[in-house]
């Protein structure tokens, strides 16, 4: 039982650490009317397909991380953020439509707008977190 309490314990203090390591994205999507899906891509691997009306939590190293969505035709726009550990980013998309292409718009907002907008997303629990 001593060992499996030092085992536990030793775990838990591990994955503290870890998580204070690391910085936070937090994507999110208000609803829009006919939007599609587009793809998440952090530091150029694929961590999440993004719907309207979600969001999405991202668990990054500190550091210079590159946001890029992907929607339609192979569109893509990339933002660019310089995360700290232990820090959380709220990162607004909306779908952008004009006559012969459609993307994301991503911008970085802080967290009391990010809440207020967040209020009716769902969290989107199929993200793939990066390494």
């Amino acid at each position: 039982m001593y060992k499996l309490s030092i085992i536990a314990c030793a775990f838990l203090c591990f994955a503290r650490s870890e998580n204070t390591e690391k910085a936070t994205l937090v994507l999110y999507r208000g609803r829009e009317f006919l939007g599609i899906a587009s793809e998440i891509r952090i530091n150029g691997k694929l961590v999440a397909n993004m719907s309207p009306n979600s969001y999405l939590e991202i668990y990054t190293p500190p550091g210079k991380v590159s946001i890029e969505s992907n929607m339609y035709r192979g569109s893509k726009r990339v933002l660019v953020v310089q995360t700290e550990p232990a820090q959380v980013y709220y990162i607004q998309a909306y779908e952008e439509v004009d006559f012969w292409d459609r993307y994301l718009i991503m911008q970085v907002v802080d967290s009391e707008t990010a809440k207020k907008e967040m209020k009716k997303c769902r969290k989107n629990e199929k993200v793939k977190q990066p390494d």
